[in-house]
């Protein structure tokens, strides 16, 4: 019998040793899904501020590609009127360019 109690030790050490092997690995596995779901999320959250951010340079190209062409036409139709000189067009450029840097760099990117 002396032979047996050993064997029942060493076979309970295995046991609580195997047990916990399971335990790391089930904690293991839900640590690996939590950590999918919240990968998952930053793409969800990714793929809705690139959609955003696409919507936006679009309304941008829109208006500015209007702006442009409404500039264009006042141009034209005024062919060397007051206003068309080579500075006038200089500062209105300027004027365009310094509005455009602003939006661009506008915490909410909407026109101001």
């Amino acid at each position: 019998m002396d032979k047996l109690a050993p064997d029942s030790g060493i076979a309970e050490a295995m046991n609580r040793v195997l047990a916990a092997e399971r335990e790391a690995a089930q904690t293991i596995a839900a640590a690996q899904r939590s950590a999918e779901s919240v990968i998952e999320a930053a793409r969800v959250k990714r793929r809705r501020i690139l959609d955003s951010a696409r919507r936006r340079a679009t309304r941008m190209h829109v208006q500015a590609q209007a702006g442009l062409e409404q500039v264009l036409k006042d141009l034209t139709e005024s062919r060397g009127g007051p206003g068309t000189d080579l500075e006038s067009l200089r500062a209105l450029a300027g004027e365009a360019l310094e509005r455009l840097s602003r939006r661009l760099t506008s915490v909410d990117h909407e026109s101001r």
